[in-house]
C-alpha cells in the first residue's frame, strides 16, 4: 500500500492536461505512479477557453486517442457543442472542435485519475529535485570546462513544500502557469498560478541549480459574465453541427445536450475606453516582461496593434450546463476591473452585463525546450521529463500530447531502471527536509547548501540500501529505447520536434504552418498512424490494433476498386470505409508525392550524429552554425537541417565528417 514514506516508479508534478495523460500512461503501463498537485479539486481544469480541438488541435486530440490517451474520451463525455472546422475546404485542413462543459470535464478527469489502478494522488507542492552524479558525461557543449568530463545527473527523489522526500525512478514536470506564477489585473499583482490559486515556488531555483536555462512567458484570460445579464437577442447565434463526430475512435456516437454559442463585437466606444486607459495595462506599463508562447493577443493589444479596425469579433461561449458563467473568447484583458467593466458594457447585448470574474494576465517560468531530447527527457538529468507549458507552449491539446509522450517515455525509462539498477527504497522516517514555507528567512545560497546536504544524505542512504539488497548500479543510467514520433506521423511529432530543435525564439501562431505532410496527418487517419505505438506500450490491446488493421485493409480494397472503376457504387461497404477510400483516391497523387518526400527525409533522419561529436573539428563551419549545433545537439542530420539558420552547406560538411 502507498504510504507517507514511500517510493514510486514515476512521479508526475501537476495534474493539468499534460499531467493527467502522463500519469495515466505510466499507471496503465503497470508502474506505481504518483501525481503531486497543489489542489486535488483542480485536476483536469479547463482554466481558460471552454473548448477542446480546433485547427491542428483537433488532430492532436485524435492522435492522443490513437496513442491510448484520455482527452478524446473526456471531451466526448462532456461536450455541449460540436463543429467540424473548414468543412468547405479539403480534408487536410479540416479539424473537429467542441465546446466543453468545464465542470463535467474536470469531474470526469478527476474520477478517471482517482479510479485508475497503480495511480495515487498527493496534494502538495514540489520544491526541489534530488539527483546524483551518473557514470555518463554530458555532451561537450554542456561542459563548463572542455577538458573535463562533466557527469550527467540522474534523478533520485523529489522534495515537497511540507518536507516530504519521495524516492522515484523518473519524474515528469507539468507545472503549467504555476511555476513562479504571478497574475496581473491593472495595478494589482499577486503570486498566483490562476486567480485564487497559489503559485509554485522553489522548483525554478532547483532547476537553475541543476544548470537549466529558464525564462518568463505570459498568457491571459478574459472576464467571465453571468448569463442572465446578457441580452442574447442582440447577438448572432452560432449553432453547432447536427452531425457530431466523436473525438475518440472507440466511440460510435455522442449523446449529449447541445447548446448554441453567440458572436458579439467591440465598437469605437469600446476602443476609446481601452485607449484612454492603456497606460494602466501591465502589458504596456512594463510590469510584465514575458512574451506569449504564440500570438494570442489581449483586447488592448488588438486595439493598439490594429488601430484601423472598427470592431473585433468576440465569441460568447457557455462554460457548461451547470453554471451561469459565460466565456468571452477574444476579450482577454489585464486592465483594471473597473475598466474591464466599463468597456464591456459598451458592446451591444452587454449593457447590463455583470462580471463574475475579471480577466487577467499571468506570467510564469518555463524551461528552454532545446535542453530536451525528442523523448522530452532533459539532457542534463536522466529520468527527468518536461511536458506542457513548462516547455514554452500553450493550449490544452499541445500539453496533453506532450504529456502522453513524456509519460510513455518515463515509463519506458522506469522499466529499464528497474531491470538494470534494481530496487529503490522508501525514505526513512528520520530523514526529512525543513518545509519550504519555513525557509523563507534563508538566503538562496543557504537554501542551496541545505538542499545539497539533504541530497547527499539521501543518496548515501539509497545507495547503501541497494548494495545491501545485492544491487550496485546506483549511478548507472539505464539503456532504453524511447518513443520518438516523426514529423510525418503526427502533429504531436511536429510540435515536439519544433520545440526541441527551434526552441521558443520563433513563437508559433499555428504550427500547421510547419507541418509538411498535412495530407498524411488528417484527423481521421490518426489511428492508422499511431495505434501500433499504443499497442507496443500496452496502452491498446492486440484486439484493438487488429480492428484498426482490418479497417484500413477494407479501405485499401475499396481504393483499389475505385482506381480501376471510378464510377463504382457502394455495394455493402461501411460508409466510413467508403468515404475514406474516396478521399484516398482523390488525393492519391499528392499523397504519393508526400510519401516520396517522407522517404527522403527518413534517409536524413537515419544518419545519426554521435552524442559526443566535436563540431569544432570542422574548420569550415561558421562560428554561428557551430554555436547553434552545439546548443541543440541534434540527434540526426534531419534534425540538424531543421535548426533555424543552418545552411545546406553546413549539412554537407556534417555528412562528410560524420562518415
Amino acid at each position: 500500500m502507498s504510504g507517507f514514506y514511500d517510493f514510486y516508479d514515476v512521479a508526475v508534478v501537476g495534474a493539468g492536461h499534460a499531467g493527467i495523460e502522463a500519469a495515466l500512461a505510466c499507471a496503465r503501463m503497470g508502474l506505481k505512479t504518483l501525481v503531486v498537485t497543489q489542489t486535488i479539486e483542480s485536476i483536469g481544469r479547463l482554466s481558460c477557453n471552454p473548448s477542446i480541438g480546433g485547427i491542428a488541435k483537433g488532430n492532436i486530440v485524435r492522435e492522443i486517442d490513437a496513442l491510448g490517451g484520455e482527452m478524446a474520451k473526456l471531451i466526448d463525455a462532456s461536450m455541449i457543442q460540436f463543429r467540424m472546422l473548414n468543412k468547405s475546404r479539403g480534408p487536410a485542413v479540416q479539424a473537429p472542435r467542441s465546446q466543453a462543459d468545464k465542470i463535467a470535464y474536470s469531474r470526469l478527469a478527476r474520477l478517471t485519475v482517482e479510479s485508475t489502478p497503480n495511480l495515487f494522488t498527493l496534494m502538495d507542492t514540489v520544491t526541489d529535485i534530488i539527483t546524483t552524479q551518473s557514470d555518463s558525461p554530458l555532451p561537450p557543449d554542456y561542459n563548463a570546462d572542455a577538458d573535463k568530463k562533466t557527469p550527467r545527473q540522474k534523478i533520485t527523489a523529489l522534495v515537497t513544500e511540507r518536507g516530504r522526500i519521495i524516492s522515484v525512478r523518473a519524474a515528469v514536470l507539468t507545472t503549467g502557469t504555476f511555476l513562479g506564477g504571478r497574475i496581473f489585473i491593472g495595478e494589482y499583482d499577486e503570486p498566483c498560478g490562476r486567480l485564487g490559486e497559489s503559485a509554485a515556488n522553489g522548483l525554478t531555483a532547483s532547476l537553475e541549480r541543476l544548470g537549466f536555462t529558464t525564462g518568463r512567458l505570459k498568457t491571459g484570460t478574459p472576464p467571465r459574465i453571468l448569463k442572465r445579464t446578457i441580452d442574447f437577442s442582440k447577438l448572432e447565434e452560432q449553432q453547432g453541427d447536427s452531425e457530431v463526430i466523436p473525438f475518440s475512435f472507440e466511440h460510435k456516437c455522442v449523446e449529449r445536450p447541445m447548446v448554441p454559442c453567440h458572436i458579439a463585437y467591440t465598437n469605437a466606444e469600446t476602443h476609446t475606453i481601452i485607449e484612454k486607459n492603456i497606460s494602466r495595462s501591465p502589458l504596456f506599463s512594463g510590469k510584465i516582461h514575458g512574451v506569449g508562447p504564440r500570438y494570442c493577443p489581449s483586447i488592448e493589444d488588438k486595439v493598439v496593434r490594429f488601430a484601423e479596425r472598427e470592431r473585433h469579433q468576440i465569441f460568447v461561449e457557455p462554460e457548461g450546463l451547470e453554471t451561469e458563467e459565460i466565456y468571452l473568447n477574444g476579450l482577454s484583458s489585464s486592465l483594471p476591473e473597473s475598466v474591464q467593466n466599463e468597456f464591456m458594457k459598451t458592446m451591444e447585448g452587454f449593457e447590463n452585463a455583470v462580471q463574475s470574474r475579471p480577466g487577467y494576465a499571468v506570467e510564469y517560468d518555463f524551461v528552454e525546450p532545446t535542453q530536451l531530447f525528442p523523448s522530452l527527457e532533459t539532457k542534463r538529468v536522466a529520468g527527468l521529463f518536461n511536458a506542457g507549458q513548462i516547455n514554452g507552449t500553450s493550449g490544452y491539446e499541445e500539453a496533453a500530447g506532450q504529456g502522453l509522450v513524456a509519460g510513455i517515455n518515463a515509463a519506458y525509462y522506469a522499466k529499464a531502471h528497474q531491470a538494470q539498477c534494481g530496487k529503490i527504497f522508501p525514505t526513512p522516517e528520520n530523514l526529512s527536509v525543513r518545509p519550504y514555507s519555513m525557509d523563507l528567512s534563508l538566503t538562496l545560497e543557504e537554501r542551496n547548501a541545505e538542499s545539497g546536504k539533504i541530497a547527499a544524505e539521501f543518496n548515501r542512504m539509497q545507495e547503501k540500501a541497494q548494495k545491501e539488497a545485492g544491487f550496485d548500479k546506483f549511478r548507472m543510467i539505464p539503456e532504453w529505447v524511447p518513443l520518438v514520433i516523426g514529423r510525418d506521423e503526427a502533429y504531436i511529432g511536429v510540435l515536439i520536434d519544433d520545440l526541441v530543435t527551434l526552441g521558443t525564439k520563433e513563437p508559433y501562431r499555428m504550427f500547421t504552418a510547419r507541418a509538411e505532410y498535412r495530407l498524411k496527418l488528417r484527423h481521421d487517419t490518426a489511428d492508422r498512424r499511431l495505434t501500433k505505438y499504443a499497442a507496443a506500450a500496452g496502452l491498446k490491446t492486440q484486439e484493438q490494433l487488429s480492428r484498426v488493421e482490418a479497417k484500413y485493409a477494407e479501405i485499401e480494397r475499396i481504393t483499389a476498386e475505385l482506381l480501376k472503376n471510378p464510377d463504382l457504387e457502394n455495394n455493402g461497404f461501411s460508409a466510413e470505409a467508403w468515404n475514406a477510400a474516396q478521399i484516398e483516391c482523390k488525393y492519391k497523387y499528392y499523397i504519393e508525392k508526400q510519401d516520396r518526400r517522407v522517404e527522403k527525409m527518413r534517409r536524413m533522419e537515419n544518419v545519426r550524429i554521435p552524442d559526443d561529436f566535436d563540431y569544432s573539428a570542422i574548420p569550415s563551419l561558421s562560428a554561428e552554425s557551430r554555436y547553434k549545433l552545439e546548443k541543440v545537439r541534434p540527434l540526426t542530420l534531419g534534425q540538424a537541417e531543421r535548426i533555424s539558420g543552418i545552411r545546406t552547406s553546413d549539412i554537407m560538411l556534417l555528412m562528410v565528417y560524420i562518415k
